[in-house]
């Protein structure tokens, strides 16, 4: 099951507000529009209903405030149609693809109203376009799989060479991809989607009928048509997709910002844009006009490096250990010893847990051509051979340059996969754009000097976090660069460069440099300070007791697993589906003459389906069988709410027609009703004693460590409390300013300053303390204190905070489990014969969760 994550939750929930607002104001304009037609003597404007949205939006306060003094951009089509365009700034890593498919599947429901229809997916490179085709066409990957929900089963991933046909679009989701490079129509290649070809069918008119074929271009003004006494449109992709008007997803936004390739996108005449970027770009006005005649990014969403880095999806922090000595071949063996430290804790993490990971090192060079060995250069060829020296063997070096591509050789495609084994890739520049491997852990940089920016477009490619989640090994939650005789100043803006480049620019201070002396010491340890130096310190952990044996709770053993879907009414989830449920209006225009061949008849909607449409109920069971373990149970479900839709009515040839829609609500109403029985379980466990939340005297709780790490420099700002002093009681010291957010450092030093509180600590998510709930994620609160009043007894409490714009289902179900874990709270007296291993002193634990805007006035009930 495919991840989401909280910055993918609050991405898709702000897109499904921009896409009920667009759908409200257009609404609104086609009103005008068509009373403006009626009455022409009104003189009536029709409003631009993207401007209108976008404006309620900001007015709702859900767009970036670092985009405040942005204006909004209009976007109109090649007919002068506005057309709706949304950016979404996800850095590096951040999973653009899997939110380019969630949004995809909400455009089309929430927004165009079906489940059928075109999307033109552009890419900027070979390399991303490969990566992304193969994705889609794998039934088994969760972003086809994503695609398959929203279209029940019916999609057609295509290329601009494949035959295209209007039926094809009537009746399935169909995705094309196509480079950059394609859509530019300047370029040779790209004026073959302009030209006639036999394969394109269905949208236009038989050649004899100029009547039909001149309304078409009346329709469609700016179709490519052949001209002369009666014009004919031509045959070609990029008509059809004018007409057709698909949903345009432009992955790397930012490179689509010259005229020519603007203008040749929404020439296609989309009617919707998303675009997806680590670094939006504005094209501002030019010869002195004002600033708001510029074409500005409409950014949507922003999703920062430190909410990556908080979800596990990057290796952070980056350390950079600059060598100085002339010697490259010491500097490539430092990497290797770097290399070969990390394939040993990844060979002791796949003993401890199953979990695959074989590290790899990037090592770019001064030169790669065969005619260049002699140069004086360092050159591929003798890394190489060096590397064979130091015990490599041939199959564990790839060579990636313009000239040899050892990872084309079918052995080396997959580099995630266990019998595959380069360990090392020797490159040039080449693998700066579009690869991504998340095995990429070190980059040793032996032409950081002659080629510094390669080297800052090289940083991204050794950021991803393996499987997008954290191992809880510092090693392997970390990166390296390690440079050959470079000005370090210049590696380290180089690296800053890079980070930026990649959307990750909140992350530039965490950059750490390791020492000259090359020790590998890339972080820093923050003792406590001296009061509590030798204070054990214990929370309650979350514990499931079976008999005498007492463990972890897993959710997926314990709680989901546990849940018992045998005889589930499936007759709420068929009620979810409307009587009158049906394909809304399409996005394909079609013309055709009328019967006495004179007057026009302008289609409005699609007409009905010559294919008849079938539900799959083995299809379904698929779809909902992350809810519903057990696929025979599944089956059942999917049954019994057919059954009753049949009840109800519903013939084969309607079940076929809303399969998308059944199997959508399937989803929506098992989702529910995971969570309301995981809920009920969970807590019927703990009023029963065997989900339990204690603090326990044989030492099965959550130990606070001694020392915490650090990878801020000795000389980096600190926090400071009200009077500009240094912090009294934090836990540890010192803290400084860039571990902590504005609104964490307000807890921070407010809480330091209280008089009851005896100590404070900001915990660090999924590395300290968490809490296991009856929902997947763990809760890990963001301070952990105790507080001790005149006459009784110590309490720590455990706060978790959330911004206002985070007060969302989340955001109850963290407030709700904190609760009730707090009621549930108790001492467990059990301990082995003759072992005392924690001293019960009548301490209580209680959990809280206030919003960012309220914690001023409730923080104080629990001081």
């Amino acid at each position: 099951m495919f991840r989401q994550l909280d910055y993918q939750d609050r991405t898709v929930a702000t897109l499904d507000a921009f896409l009920d607002q667009l759908k409200a104001k257009k609404a609104k304009t086609d009103k005008v529009a068509a009373l403006a037609a009626q009455e022409p003597d009104l003189g009536l404007v029709a409003p631009d209903f993207t401007k209108e949205a976008w404006e309620a939006m900001k007015a709702a306060g859900k767009l970036p405030a670092s985009r405040d003094n942005i204006p909004f951009s209009p976007r109109e089509d090649g007919c002068s149609r506005p057309v709706p365009n949304a950016v979404l700034k996800v850095p590096t890593g951040g999973g653009k693809t899997w939110l380019a498919v969630s949004a995809l599947s909400r455009i089309m429901g929430r927004y165009l109203d079906r489940n059928t229809g075109f999307v033109l997916w552009i890419v900027p490179n070979e390399a991303i376009y490969t990566q992304t085709l193969k994705a889609l066409k794998d039934r088994q990957h969760p972003y086809r799989q994503a695609l398959d929900r929203a279209a029940a089963g019916r999609v057609r991933i295509m290329e601009k060479t494949d035959r295209l046909d209007a039926r094809d679009v009537e009746t399935n989701l169909c995705v094309m991809l196509l480079m950059l490079q394609s859509a530019n129509r300047e370029t040779q290649d790209s004026l073959k989607m302009f030209q006639d070809r036999g394969d394109v069918h269905g949208f236009f008119p038989p050649e004899g009928e100029q009547q039909a074929h001149k309304a078409a271009i009346d329709l469609t003004p700016n179709l490519s048509a052949y001209v002369g006494l009666f014009p004919m449109v031509k045959d070609s992709l990029g008509n059809a997709l004018r007409v057709i008007r698909p949903v345009v997803v432009l992955d790397e936004g930012h490179r689509a910002v010259s005229d020519l390739a603007f203008g040749t996108l929404y020439g296609f005449n989309p009617c919707f844009v998303l675009e997806l970027t680590a670094t939006p770009q504005d094209v501002q006005p030019r010869g002195g006009r004002s600033p708001r005649e510029g074409r500005y990014a409409n950014l949507l969403v922003e999703v920062t490096g430190r909410e990556l880095d908080r979800e596990g999806m990057i290796k952070m922090p980056l350390n950079l250990d600059p060598r100085q000595g002339a010697d490259w071949k010491a500097t490539l063996n430092a990497a290797l010893a770097r290399l070969d430290a990390l394939d040993m804790q990844a060979r002791r993490l796949q003993a401890d847990t199953g979990r695959y990971i074989r590290p790899i090192m990037l090592i770019q060079v001064e030169r790669t051509g065969a005619d260049q060995r002699e140069s004086g250069h360092i050159h591929a060829d003798d890394v190489r051979d060096w590397l064979l020296t130091a015990g490599f063997d041939a199959a564990e070096i790839a060579i990636k340059t313009a000239q040899q591509n050892d990872l084309n050789a079918p052995e080396n495609q997959d580099l995630l996969a266990p019998t595959n084994r380069v360990r090392a890739i020797i490159t040039k520049q080449a693998l700066q754009e579009g690869w991504d491997c998340p095995f990429a852990y070190v980059l040793c940089s032996l032409a950081a000097s002659s080629n510094l920016k390669a080297m800052t477009q090289l940083v991204g490619r050794i950021l991803r976090q393996p499987g997008a989640l954290k191992t809880e090994i510092e090693a392997l939650d970390e990166c390296h660069v390690i440079t050959h005789h470079a000005d370090t100043a210049s590696v380290v803006a180089a690296i800053k460069g890079g980070l930026e480049q990649d959307g990750l620019g909140d992350l530039v201070l965490r950059v750490t440099q390791e020492d000259k002396a090359g020790s590998g010491q890339t972080t820093r340890t923050i003792k406590r300070r001296p009061a509590f130096q030798s204070t054990e310190i214990y929370l309650p952990k979350v514990m499931l007791a079976e008999g005498t044996e007492v463990r972890d709770l897993d959710y997926e053993t314990d709680v989901l697993a546990a849940i018992d879907w045998r005889g589930f009414d499936a007759a709420a989830l068929a009620n979810r589906i409307p009587e009158n449920a049906q394909a809304a209006e399409s996005q394909l225009q079609k013309i055709r003459l009328s019967d006495d061949g004179e007057e026009l008849f302008i289609g409005e909607t699609v007409a009905a389906n010559s294919e008849t449409l079938r539900f799959d109920p083995a299809h379904a069971v698929r779809m909902i069988s992350d809810i519903v373990l057990n696929p025979f149970v599944g089956r059942e479900i999917v049954a019994g709410t057919v059954r009753h839709l049949r009840a109800r009515g519903f013939d084969d040839a309607k079940l076929g027609q809303l399969a998308s829609l059944i199997v959508e609500e399937l989803r929506k109403g098992l989702d529910e009703a995971r969570n309301g029985r995981a809920e009920a379980l969970f807590k019927a466990e703990v009023e029963a004693g065997r989900i339990q939340f204690r603090l326990r005297l044989d030492g099965r709780n959550w130990r606070m460590p001694f020392s915490v790490e650090t990878s801020e420099p000795e000389n980096a700002r600190q926090l400071v409390n009200r009077a500009g002093g240094p912090l009294e009681k934090s836990l540890f010291s010192p803290i400084y300013e860039n571990e902590l957010n504005a609104d964490e450092s307000d807890v921070a030093v407010y809480l330091d300053g209280e008089k009851t509180l005896t100590w404070w600590h900001r915990n660090v998510a999924r590395t300290q303390y968490g809490i296991q709930g009856w929902k997947k994620a763990k809760i890990y609160p963001d301070f952990i204190f105790a507080v001790h009043r005149e006459g009784e007894n110590k309490r720590v409490v455990i706060l978790e905070t959330k911004g206002d714009q985070l007060d969302n289902l989340d955001t109850a179900y963290k407030r709700e489990a904190l609760d009730f874990l707090s009621g549930q709270f108790q001492w467990d007296d059990a301990t082995p014969v003759g072992e005392l291993e924690l001293v019960k002193e009548g301490e209580t634990v209680e959990g809280t969760l206030i919003l960012m805007s309220e914690w001023k006035a409730k923080l104080p009930e629990y001081l």
